[in-house]
């Protein structure tokens, strides 16, 4: 957090003094004054580069995609050995989810006759249905 003793020493780095607030700075050792207008653009300034690196600080932190990515960088060479095993769970999750969601549509299947009667062909136990509507 910048204060003003650190805007005074940036103005003038070998300044000796104390100070309750703006308006009653005391200079020791014969240092000479600095103006309060002075004082208060550099304090501004100060504190303009501390928000831009706080900011900065800020962007650079990693997001929860980076982090992952930093992690399976850091760790390429278990990946690699295991490359076909990931590779192969993760088609298997893949398709778990597609049949799961679709298992019906993997199952039955509706079949027509010539007279427009319709029926349901169950391919797990290979029996033949007739369809009932409701």
């Amino acid at each position: 957090m910048v204060t003003l003793s650190d805007a005074i020493l940036a103005i003038n780095p070998k300044a000796e003094f104390e100070y309750e607030d703006i308006d009653n700075i005391f200079w020791r050792r014969k240092t000479k004054p600095i103006n309060k207008e002075e004082i208060l653009k550099k304090y501004r300034e100060l504190k303009d580069l501390e928000l831009e690196q706080v900011a900065l600080a800020k962007a650079n932190e990693l997001s929860l995609f980076g982090e992952i990515f930093k992690s399976a960088n850091k760790n390429k060479v278990i990946l690699y050995k295991y490359r076909q095993a990931i590779a192969t769970s993760s088609i298997i999750v893949s398709l778990i989810f597609v049949l799961t969601n679709n298992f019906h549509k993997v199952r039955y299947t509706i079949l027509t006759d010539p007279y427009g009667t319709e029926f349901v062909y169950d391919r797990f136990t290979g029996k033949i249905k007739k369809k009932i509507k409701y």
